[in-house]
C-alpha cells in the first residue's frame, strides 16, 4: 500500500475536527514549502521536499520554549485525544 492510499485511509476515518487540525497543518507546510521555493534561485526536486519538512519541523520545535514542553506529561503522544478532547486514555 502507497503511502497516499495509507493517508487516504486514514482520512476516511478520522473525526472531522481532527481534518480540520490536518488541512490546517498540510496548508501551513505547503505555504512554508512555496515561500521557500520562491527565495531560493531554483526550486527543489521532491527528494530535496523531505529534509526541507524535517527543517520546518525542527524550526517550529526551537520556536517552542521550554516553558511550554516542560509541562506534557510522558504519555502525551499516546493520549493526545484524552488530553485534548477528554477521550478515555490509551493503556498499553
Amino acid at each position: 500500500m502507497s503511502v497516499k492510499e495509507q493517508l487516504i485511509d486514514e482520512i476516511e476515518a478520522a473525526p472531522e475536527f481532527l481534518l480540520d487540525e490536518v488541512l490546517e497543518f498540510f496548508l501551513f507546510l505547503k505555504l512554508r514549502l512555496s515561500q521557500r521555493s520562491a527565495e531560493s534561485p531554483s526550486s527543489p526536486t521532491m527528494r530535496d521536499r523531505a529534509p526541507l519538512f524535517l527543517q520546518v519541523a525542527r524550526e517550529i520545535n526551537q520556536e517552542l520554549s521550554d516553558v511550554e514542553t516542560e509541562p506534557l506529561p510522558a504519555d502525551f503522544s499516546r493520549n493526545l485525544d484524552h488530553y485534548l478532547y477528554g477521550f478515555p486514555k490509551v493503556e498499553s
